[in-house]
C-alpha cells in the first residue's frame, strides 16, 4: 500500500510529538524521517511502497547516527565509584555476626521504605556482634563498614 504525503506527514507530526512523553529523543528522528519521506513523495520521487519504506528507514537511521555522533563528543558520562555506594554510604545499623578481618560478617541496616536489610559486610577492625556500625562503602554487593 503506497501511503500518500499526507499520511507520511500525519506519521512524522505524530511521531515528534510521542516524544514529548517519551524520554530519550529517538523517536523524534523517525519522525524526521518520514516528513522527508512525504516531502519526497509529494515531489513525485518515491512512487512505489518499497522505496518510500527505504526511504523512510534510511534517512531516521541516518539522523539518529547522526545525533548519537554529535552527543558522543558533547555528552561525559560521569562514572561512579564502584566502591562507595551513595544510596548506603554513611548509613547506620548494628552488626548481627563478628565481623573478624578479612572474613565476611553481617549486619543489619533500617530503611525506611524497606525496613529492615541484611547485608553480607566487612571491616579493617574487628567488630562484635551487638555493635553499631557505619557504612562507608560497598564492595560488590558487600558493605565496607566501620566500627561507631
Amino acid at each position: 500500500m503506497v501511503l500518500s504525503p499526507v499520511a507520511w506527514l500525519a506519521v512524522g507530526i505524530v511521531l515528534m510529538a510521542v516524544e514529548i512523553i517519551m524520554p530519550g529523543f529517538i523517536i523524534f528522528w523517525f519522525g524526521i524521517g518520514a516528513v522527508i519521506t512525504a516531502a519526497l513523495v509529494y515531489v513525485g520521487l518515491l512512487q512505489s511502497e518499497i522505496t518510500q519504506w527505504f526511504c523512510f528507514f534510511i534517512s531516521s537511521g541516518a539522523f539518529l547516527a547522526l545525533w548519537f555522533g554529535y552527543l558522543k563528543d558533547r555528552v561525559k558520562v560521569k562514572t561512579a565509584d564502584d566502591s562507595l555506594d551513595v544510596t548506603l554510604a554513611g548509613k547506620k545499623g548494628k552488626c548481627i555476626q563478628d565481623i573478624i578481618p578479612p572474613q565476611i560478617g553481617e549486619v543489619e541496616l533500617y530503611e525506611p521504605f524497606h525496613g529492615v536489610k541484611v547485608w553480607k559486610a566487612q571491616s579493617k577492625e574487628v567488630i562484635h556482634k551487638g555493635e553499631q556500625i557505619g557504612v562507608e562503602g560497598a564492595d560488590g554487593i558487600k558493605l565496607i563498614v566501620k566500627k561507631l
